[in-house]
């Protein structure tokens, strides 16, 4: 998959907060990826789109001197931690207690036990299983960004039959419920594919630089 090169990327246009455009774009391409996987996480939505809101107004300060540095990582693993960092403090917020909470009182021992070699591994792992749901929001992101292209640019019928094969259905099957031949589908298929490769490769050289 060739990368294009582009002159002004999307995420060296952040560093200046004037940059409306950049920033309005930036947040509705991106807030979508920051709710669901705050969801995925175990928040509910409206907690969820408070972690969205409070890692926007963060980065729109803390992009002003970013410099990206592919030595530490991707543009992604530094939103990961940011999305991470924040949903964790949400987390840790205390919540209203249940009526039923109150009726008995716990005493406790005093003093917060350290963490074990256990809990460390335990807490590695979530984190590292945390990437990894992030990674597939983020796949599943540029496929959507991508794909709103596809809808703009091609004929209904032509998506129609490119969303049947993605959903399971047969070469064969489709040309038959489309009147067409099983070889216009694969042209279909191809023109679509190809497609879709150069426009994820592009929206990630926007955000990699």
């Amino acid at each position: 998959m060739v990368v294009p090169q582009t002159q002004h990327t999307l995420i060296a246009r952040l560093r200046d907060p004037s940059d409306e455009a950049a920033w309005s774009r930036f947040e509705n391409g991106y807030r979508e990826l920051v709710v669901r996987f705050a969801m995925r996480q175990g928040l509910q939505q409206s907690d969820a789109e408070d972690v969205a809101q409070s890692v926007f107004q963060s980065l729109l300060s803390a992009m002003q001197g970013f410099t990206l540095d592919k030595s530490k990582g991707r543009f992604r693993d530094y939103l990961f931690r940011a999305v991470r960092n924040e949903i964790s403090r949400q987390s840790a917020k205390p919540r209203p207690k249940a009526a039923s909470e109150g009726l008995v009182e716990v005493k406790s021992s005093g003093g917060r036990a350290a963490p074990t070699e256990l809990d460390q591994a335990a807490d590695f792992s979530a984190e590292l299983e945390a990437q990894r749901h992030f990674e597939h929001e983020w796949i599943d992101h540029h496929f959507r960004m991508a794909f709103t292209e596809i809808r703009r640019t091609f004929s209904p019928d032509s998506v129609a039959i490119f969303e049947r094969l993605l959903a399971g259905t047969s070469v064969e099957s489709t040309a038959e419920a489309f009147a067409t031949t099983t070889q216009a589908v694969h042209k279909v298929k191809q023109r679509i594919r190809d497609r879709m490769q150069e426009l994820v490769s592009a929206q990630i050289a926007e955000e990699d630089g």
